[in-house]
């Protein structure tokens, strides 16, 4: 972001969620800016007031001064994996080797991709239809 119009991409929270009294703890959603003009931006929320990620298809559009007013930059959400997750993901690849070669067990395939996907599943970077 420079240092008065917000590029897309950029992330924001509300600053009364971060900075009131009411939700002392809370953290609040996260948006991130989808579009931006000279004097508005579009602004997607992206998280739940958790900081959960969340597919909302909530849609505001902001004058910059509101935005700037109250507003506050935050971190991107969708960061990266970290260890646990490239260790989920390798269960799967090596889970379906094991399944499909001859050599091996199919039992065996089976058990190590479900304890991969069920893995990514619960630390939320897996979206299973519900």
């Amino acid at each position: 972001m420079s240092s008065n119009h917000p590029a897309v991409y950029d992330h924001f929270r509300p600053r009364e969620e971060v900075e009131g009294d009411s939700g002392a703890g809370t953290a609040g959603p996260i948006f991130r800016i989808v579009g931006a003009q000279n004097d508005a931006a579009t602004l997607l929320r992206i998280t739940d007031a958790d900081g959960n990620r969340e597919a909302t298809g909530d849609v505001r559009h902001v004058p910059l001064d509101r935005l700037q007013r109250e507003f506050i930059p935050a971190e991107n959400p969708d960061a990266g994996w970290g260890w646990m997750e490239y260790f989920a993901a390798l269960l799967v690849v090596v889970g379906v080797a094991v399944a499909g070669h001859p050599a091996f067990d199919l039992l065996t395939g089976t058990l190590l991709v479900v304890a991969g996907l069920y893995t990514l599943w619960r630390r939320g970077a897996l979206a299973l239809p519900v």
